[in-house]
């Protein structure tokens, strides 16, 4: 069955297809694609692609743990209260004490 691929990120993608491997270009789309059931199933399950099927528009649902929802709401908040973007390294103790540290200025 032919599906539509589209990337939903900046970067390109190597992409299994029944006809050999296709590289999926950043933020582009790849129509027409034979994929077998497994390579489908990866598809349907990656956050960074959005699959369309005979015209549906099959999106993964993106589960957050507790903490992950967390992380985004205090990053969100450092860009906020600060004016750039908290480096991914930090934890969720580092990052609340930056911005506890920003509001008391």
């Amino acid at each position: 069955m032919p599906y539509t691929l589209k990337n939903l990120f900046g970067f390109p993608l190597d992409v299994a297809t029944a006809s050999g491997p296709a590289i999926l270009p950043a933020n582009g789309e790849l129509s027409g694609v034979e994929l077998g059931a497994l390579d489908a199933e990866i598809m349907r399950q990656s956050p960074y692609i959005e699959m369309t099927e005979d015209g549906d528009v099959k999106k993964p649902a993106v589960h957050q743990t507790p903490d992950e929802d967390q992380m985004t709401k205090l990053r969100a908040d450092y860009l906020e209260v600060v004016g750039k973007r908290a480096y991914h390294g930090w934890s969720a103790e580092e990052l609340q004490a930056k911005i506890d540290e920003k509001l008391a200025e």
